[in-house]
């Protein structure tokens, strides 16, 4: 089970700062439990302590003067209630907007937490290299409105992922959810031909320098097609999302 480090962190605490300007460190701590969901051991509880190890990573921010000091990305104060309070400077600003996408793109894709953890870490490798980094966005084709909040190098690219993955699972014509074996266009006709939604497994990255030819065939690997109703119930619970057998194995459970 992966778990995440301090460094990982420092990107998903600015992204949530940003929203919440002036966030206390133990409001800072909820609300990035919220967004990763720890598991394994990350969740164990400390010895003698109410913090788990998710928790105190993220606590240990403020003394390590990760955020304010060593990076320059935040200004530590004292809120109301006499607890740090955080906010953005203008280099963690700055910082956090080059990398918004890649981090909006992962939060938005409800992966569980050891995916989160591995693609957080992802683009925490690409800051230390210097690299440019693109994440691959299937939600861009499920939820109206995605699109404009995209740029159009992430849209053209996961627009050819997703059909060179839906090519790939086509068979005589046919393209059916793994899952449930739901076929668009047996129940729809044409408006329902080569439909499907198309589930990633885990987080899909490009750094520029790597061929994208061979990125999509590493990455057909880890690409499901699911209808709708499979699709949600795969990430039905934010802290532990099915593997496809593992939803195969429920619907036919309910059938016999």
């Amino acid at each position: 089970m992966a778990r995440i480090s301090e460094p990982d962190l420092v990107l998903p605490a600015l992204y949530v700062i940003q929203k919440q300007p002036g966030i206390t460190t133990a409001e800072l701590i909820s609300e990035l439990r919220n967004i990763f969901i720890p598991t394994g051991e990350d969740a164990e509880i400390l010895h003698g302590r109410n913090d788990d190890k998710f928790s105190q990573i993220v606590r240990n921010l403020v003394p390590h003067h990760t955020l304010d000091q060593r990076l320059g990305y935040t200004i530590l104060g004292v809120s109301e209630t006499m607890n740090s309070s955080h906010r953005l400077s203008e280099k963690g600003l700055s910082y956090l907007q080059d990398n918004l996408l890649s981090v909006e793109s992962l939060f938005s894709n409800n992966f569980g937490y050891a995916e989160t953890v591995y693609g957080i870490a992802e683009i925490n490798t690409s800051r230390v290299a210097g690299k440019k980094i693109t994440i691959f966005d299937e939600n861009i084709f499920i939820f109206e409105g995605r699109r404009r909040a995209v740029t159009t190098q992430v849209y053209e690219r996961s627009k050819l992922l997703r059909d060179k993955a839906i090519d790939f699972y086509t068979k005589n014509g046919i393209i059916v959810c793994e899952a449930c074996g739901f076929d668009f266009y047996k129940i729809y006709g044409d408006i329902g031909r080569g439909y499907i939604e198309i589930h990633h497994q885990k987080p899909v990255f490009q750094y520029d320098e790597i061929d994208f030819s061979r990125l999509i065939a590493e990455a057909l690997k880890d690409l499901i097609p699911l209808c709708a109703n499979c699709h949600r119930m795969i990430h039905r619970k934010k802290d532990r999302p099915l593997s496809i057998q593992e939803l195969r194995e429920i619907l036919a459970a309910q059938s016999s």
